[in-house]
């Protein structure tokens, strides 16, 4: 009989509204401005106690445990660590960017929190941002529940208090990937050809104006609003995620915008029905992937 974990917690997929890249500064990060919403697709986490103790489990066999974000996280705390298996059951794609490492470390910070002041043994709260920060530039983000403006290398995060309307998502990855630092290098090169200065100029305003749209539930003005800098150069370097958007599109989808540096695509639905009619009418190939998802108030 599975014993009952000490805890569960769900680590819900990020989509970025609106992503605005700046230049990188010394440290090697790029600066951004972002509107991060939280979807309802969400991994599971389980906490158990193990008398071998700390470890995590994934049920993906290609993310070793040491190279899991979750492990990382945890062992970035420099605390001892309880005797607790994580185990994380996957529901995010991998190389999507929909954030589903960081979100399983900020899941994985917040359920040794919650255990430690259960077990008297609390974590503060300054180890467990330093440990998010050290962790990965999303995770700081994750923590903080649903819609969100991130700024700086990903440290500045302001809460954005409003009630989401739960419009639907249809995600699409193809069966190619983006990885982050290659998306980087592909805007940085892209940038550098054509001399362009300035790339954070009025992003401030356009995330200001898109929380705005988006705590007033008026879809169409938030359709004109979302953006991502990634897109035309991920879209011309991998063609395969520029037609994954075309095929939203004529599936039905309002508007359709690139997850982050890739290589998922959403696209976006005014209604249940619309969505779950065009989600049918997608023939997907080997290796891809399609879910039917929900913004949601995290």
């Amino acid at each position: 009989m599975p014993r009952k974990p000490l805890l569960a917690l769900t680590a819900p997929a990020k989509l970025n509204l609106l992503l605005r890249v700046g230049p990188r500064t010394a440290n090697g990060l790029h600066e951004i401005v972002s509107v991060m919403a939280p979807l309802a697709l969400a991994d599971e986490l389980s906490f158990e106690a193990n008398p071998a103790g700390f470890g995590v489990n994934c049920d993906d066999r290609s993310i070793a445990e040491r190279e899991n974000l979750a492990w990382r996280a945890a062992v970035a705390l420099g605390t001892r660590l309880p005797p607790v298996l994580i185990k994380i059951r996957k529901q995010i794609p991998l190389e999507a960017g929909l954030g589903g490492g960081s979100a399983d470390a900020a899941a994985a910070l917040r359920g040794l929190a919650e255990l430690g002041r259960e077990q008297g043994a609390p974590v503060a709260d300054t180890a467990i941002a330093a440990a998010a920060v050290t962790t990965g530039s999303d995770v700081s983000a994750a923590l903080v529940p649903g819609l969100k403006v991130v700024a700086g290398t990903g440290e500045t995060i302001r809460r954005v208090t409003a009630s989401l309307a739960p419009w639907p998502v249809l995600l699409l990855q193809p069966a190619v990937r983006m990885q982050t630092a290659r998306a980087y290098q592909l805007l940085d090169e892209a940038r550098a050809r054509r001399n362009e200065e300035h790339p954070l100029r009025d992003a401030d305003a356009q995330a200001a104006s898109l929380c705005e749209r988006m705590a007033a539930h008026d879809f169409d003005a938030v359709m004109v609003r979302v953006a991502n800098d990634f897109e035309g150069v991920i879209f011309a370097s991998e063609p395969e995620i520029g037609r994954a958007a075309s095929r939203l599109t004529a599936a039905g989808a309002a508007h359709t915008l690139l997850c982050g540096s890739g290589s998922c695509v959403a696209g976006f639905f005014s209604s249940l029905p619309e969505a779950q009619e065009a989600k049918s009418r997608l023939n997907l190939q080997q290796g891809e992937w399609c879910a039917l998802t929900r913004v949601s108030d995290g």
